[in-house]
């Protein structure tokens, strides 16, 4: 199993609430899908994902970005207490940015090159992650979306284990419930309003994850962890907060 070190400060990044919600770890072999709306935190999950592997003995991760390049998303992660610098510059957190325009031209091509090239990583990069393949997938028709999923699929029979974090939209209804089936792990993002009181609503952007398939099994109507995205903490969980309906 990839482990997630973990703080005994859950108040500080957030590492272990998410560690304990995925059973301690990803278990190598595994299609991990985070799947949710624009802005729903699924970078800064798999930002949290990532650090908690890396900092896992023996554990180098692959970070594919439509967003940031390696310097930037460093820094980000590092302004929420995510400090990967030592990890980039030995060579155990590697970073690579995708969505040029030039790519965006052939969404298909683009998303093989993708496929290829986490091929040829070394094999000691047991944990890629893709943030996220979405402006690539939504251009792709149905079948080659569910192509590169399988594709993914196969790969993690490599024993590698493949993090994708995509958008709610870029699935059709028949292709969500295929890119369910084939996750071994399958985590739900979602923003909510919260009440304070009767008819008072809290102005906190609230997130709310749920591990709806764990490493295999499903999990349905189990409790999700609600927390907040803050600077410096990075994700900070949550009391029990009564979501509005």
């Amino acid at each position: 199993m990839l482990g997630m070190t973990t703080t005994n400060d859950p108040g500080t990044t957030g590492v272990r609430d998410i560690a304990e919600a995925l059973g301690g770890g990803i278990h190598e072999g595994s299609l991990v899908l985070v799947e949710g709306e624009t802005r729903t935190g699924k970078s800064v999950l798999c930002q949290h994902i990532a650090y908690g592997v890396l900092h896992s003995k023996g554990s180098p991760v692959a970070y594919y970005s439509s967003d940031y390049n390696s310097e930037t998303l460093v820094t980000q992660m590092d302004s929420m207490s995510l400090d990967t610098r030592h990890d980039l510059v030995t060579d155990r957190f590697r970073i690579y940015k995708m969505g040029t325009p030039n790519v965006l031209r052939n969404a298909e091509k683009s998303l093989q090159l993708i496929l290829d090239h986490i091929v040829e990583l070394p094999q000691r990069f047991k944990l890629i992650i893709v943030d996220s393949p979405s402006p690539l997938i939504t251009r792709v028709s149905p079948v080659i979306k569910v192509d590169f999923l399988q594709a993914c699929k196969e790969l993690c029979e490599q024993d590698r284990s493949i993090t994708l974090a995509l958008d709610t939209h870029v699935f059709e209804s028949k292709t969500l419930f295929r890119a369910y089936a084939m996750s071994d792990y399958y985590l739900r993002l979602r923003s909510h309003d919260v009440m304070l009181d009767t008819g008072q609503i809290d102005t906190r952007v609230i997130k709310a994850l749920e591990v709806t398939k764990l490493a295999g099994a499903e999990r349905w109507g189990q409790e999700g962890i609600k927390f907040e995205i803050k600077p410096k903490m990075g994700i900070q969980l949550l009391p029990f907060v009564q979501i509005k309906v």
